[in-house]
């Protein structure tokens, strides 16, 4: 089953295909999801349900999808442009090409991802096409916090939350354990971690930060290692914050509730060498090294001092 179907048979979604066949659906929907991968699917799908009279035809795999996500439909608009955050140009815009007439489709639609991050004047100067949209319009929003959404915007979109699955759920779409842990629950990075072929070996570097480093003398090996896995450092970061996670609940006797089970012998080993207060300072590491790596820091000098102040933080205190 591919994730199309899956989201297909999700409550929230058949509520909107039900607001479609009662011809009930605002013209602003505001989606709040925590997994990127999993809301632009959503968005998508749902530009799909308003567009074609027999979309129960198309999943993630049809021609049709993959215009629309890749962007170069002529009736179906994905912002941002540079695929970060909405920017006043791009307000602008959206504004603008509202009032042009769809070419080939029932509707024109403009799919604007991670709302939240966009600056306050771009979300501002899209107030008034939002509380009075052209006929025959449509606005899909995506955002993962609430908070970071302008009141005047919500208070113009019909707000939709995405849950994740439960492992219960998870497990019937996807059979790799290991993705269904480090997926949250969210059936897009869930599915895309399950094609990962290196999640092992991922998962694998990862643990041996916490278990197999020791001293500052190994410090530039590990840190090599971790820099030619540069795409999928977040993950390796995550994983990381797991292992700690999981040497909280060993220390807690709570080993029932690990989620890294396959590394509990290597994971009960090292313990000891973790403090509780130690953990919760590694934690602020690793939130201070992800937000160097968006500003583009030096890769392999910003690995290299993380991993020094681990090996610090860890001596003193313990």
């Amino acid at each position: 089953m591919n994730i199309a179907q899956i989201i297909k048979n999700q409550d929230f979604f058949k509520k909107i295909v039900e607001k479609k066949e009662n011809n009930s659906l605002a013209n602003a929907m505001l989606f709040f999801c925590e997994d990127d991968i999993t809301s632009k699917k959503v968005l998508v799908l749902t530009a799909m349900l308003l567009e074609y009279q027999m979309f129960d035809m198309y999943d993630d795999q049809s021609s049709e999808f993959k215009k629309i996500e890749a962007g170069i439909d002529l009736d179906v608009k994905v912002y941002p442009k540079n695929g970060e955050k909405l920017l006043v140009a791009d307000s602008n815009e959206i504004v603008s090409e509202s009032f042009v007439k769809p070419v080939n489709l029932p509707y024109k639609i403009f799919i604007i991802n991670n709302f939240d991050v966009s600056t306050e004047e771009a979300q501002n100067k899209l107030l008034k096409i939002l509380e009075e949209p052209p006929k025959n319009v449509f606005f899909l929003l995506s955002a993962k916090s609430e908070e970071r959404v302008l009141p005047t915007i919500k208070s113009r979109c019909d707000k939709i939350k995405i849950q994740p699955l439960s492992n219960e759920e998870i497990s019937l779409y996807c059979q790799n354990s290991l993705a269904n842990i480090l997926g949250g629950g969210w059936i897009g990075k869930t599915l895309e971690l399950s094609n990962n072929e290196n999640l092992k070996s991922l998962t694998y570097l990862a643990v041996s930060l916490i278990c197999e480093l020791k001293n500052s003398k190994q410090v530039l090996s590990f840190s090599n290692k971790v820099a030619t896995q540069k795409e999928n450092l977040n993950l390796i970061l995550e994983i990381v914050s797991l292992c700690l996670e999981d040497i909280i609940k060993i220390k807690c006797d709570s080993e029932n509730l690990c989620k890294l089970k396959l590394f509990m012998e290597e994971l009960r080993d090292v313990e000891p060498e973790f403090s509780v207060e130690a953990i919760c300072e590694i934690t602020k590491l690793i939130a201070n090294l992800q937000e160097k790596l968006e500003f583009n820091a030096n890769l392999s000098v910003t690995l290299d001092n993380f991993l020094l102040k681990m090996l610090e933080v860890k001596f003193i205190c313990k």
